[in-house]
C-alpha cells in the first residue's frame, strides 16, 4: 500500500505528514513524498540552456529536498516530482502521480480561510478532494501528534443516510484486519420530550446495521452520540472522536458547490476545521 502525500515545499503544507506517517506505519504502507513542479514558473530562473535542463536542475534539488524532509520526519518512503502539464492544474497532476504510484489515498493539509465556508481549503486541496475516486485524508492547523500504538483506530461518521453508506467502499481498502479498527459514530438529536436511552435506542439499530459494511475481520464497534436539538453536530463528533481516542476521522463528502464540483457538506468541513486528528474525506457515492 503506498500513501502519496503532497506538499508544495511550505512548512505549513507539511503539517499532514507525521500524521500520515502514523498510519503508514501502522499498517505497513510506503510513504511517497510528492511535490508537483510547474516547468514555467519553478524553473524560470534557472539559467541553463534550455527549459528542459532548467526542469531537470530544479526536480533533482526537490527530489533531494524530499528525501531531506523524510529523513528529518524520521520516515522511511520514496519521493516523486511530477510535472504539472500546460493547461492543467496542481491537483491533476497529484491524481495522476496517484495513479501512477497506484496509491491507496491521498495526504494533504487543507489551507486557507475565510467567512466563505469552503474557503477553508486552498485551492490545490479542494482540487484534490472535488477529483479524487480515493480517499483524501486532509489536517487544518498543525496539531500535535498523540502518543498512540497498536492498530489505528479510524471514527467513521454516519447519519443514517445513502451517502454515508457508501463511506464503507471507499475506504476498504485502508481497513487491514489487525492493523486498523474502526468505530462507526452516529450523533443522535433529542427529540422532544425523548431520554437520552430513548434517544440511544431510536438510533442504534441503524447503527449496527452498517458493520456488516466493514472489511471482514476488522475489529468494529459503534458509538451513539447523544445531543440537545441545537447543538452543533461537527462538535460532537469531534468529541466522540476524542472521547474514543481515534487516530483519525473518516467522513463521506456530503455537498455540492456550483464552482468547485463535489466538495463536502457543513459537518465534514465543520470537521476538518476543528479537528485535532485527520479527516479522511470520501466521495459520496450514495448506495443502498
Amino acid at each position: 500500500m503506498k500513501i502519496l502525500v503532497c506538499t508544495d515545499g511550505s512548512p505549513g503544507s507539511l503539517a499532514v505528514l507525521p500524521h500520515a506517517g502514523r498510519f503508514a506505519s501502522a499498517v505497513g504502507a510506503e510513504i511517497v513524498l510528492t511535490r508537483v513542479l510547474d516547468p514555467r514558473v519553478d524553473a524560470a530562473s534557472v539559467v541553463s540552456p534550455s527549459l528542459e535542463a532548467a526542469v531537470t536542475t530544479v526536480q533533482t534539488s526537490w527530489e533531494a529536498g524530499l528525501r531531506e524532509v523524510l529523513s528529518a520526519a524520521g520516515l522511511s518512503g520514496s519521493v516523486m516530482v511530477p510535472r504539472r502539464a500546460w493547461g492543467k492544474e496542481v491537483a491533476d497532476a497529484i491524481h495522476l502521480a496517484a495513479d501512477e504510484t497506484e496509491a491507496a489515498m491521498v495526504a494533504i493539509s487543507s489551507r486557507g480561510s475565510g467567512a466563505v465556508r469552503h474557503a477553508l481549503f486552498g485551492s490545490v486541496a479542494l482540487g484534490v478532494i472535488s477529483r479524487a475516486d480515493l480517499p483524501v485524508m486532509t489536517l487544518a492547523g498543525d496539531p500535535p501528534m498523540r502518543e498512540a500504538s497498536g492498530p489505528y483506530h479510524i471514527v467513521v461518521t454516519s447519519d443514517g443516510s445513502a451517502d454515508a453508506k457508501s463511506i464503507f467502499p471507499g475506504i476498504s481498502a485502508l481497513l487491514i484486519p489487525g492493523k486498523t479498527k474502526v468505530t462507526i459514530v452516529e450523533v443522535a438529536t433529542m427529540k422532544a420530550q425523548e431520554s437520552e436511552a430513548e434517544a440511544i435506542e431510536r438510533t442504534r439499530p441503524g447503527v449496527e446495521a452498517l458493520l456488516a459494511r466493514v472489511t471482514a475481520g476488522v475489529e468494529a464497534s459503534t458509538h451513539v452520540r447523544v445531543v440537545p436539538a441545537e447543538a452543533a453536530i461537527d462538535l460532537a463528533v469531534i468529541a466522540a472522536a476524542d472521547s474514543l481516542g481515534a487516530d483519525a476521522i473518516a467522513s463521506a463528502t456530503h455537498g455540492h458547490s456550483a464552482q468547485r464540483r463535489l466538495i463536502a457538506g457543513s459537518t465534514a468541513l465543520g470537521i476538518v476545521a476543528k479537528a485535532q486528528v485527520p479527516v479522511i474525506l470520501v466521495k459520496s457515492t450514495p448506495t443502498e
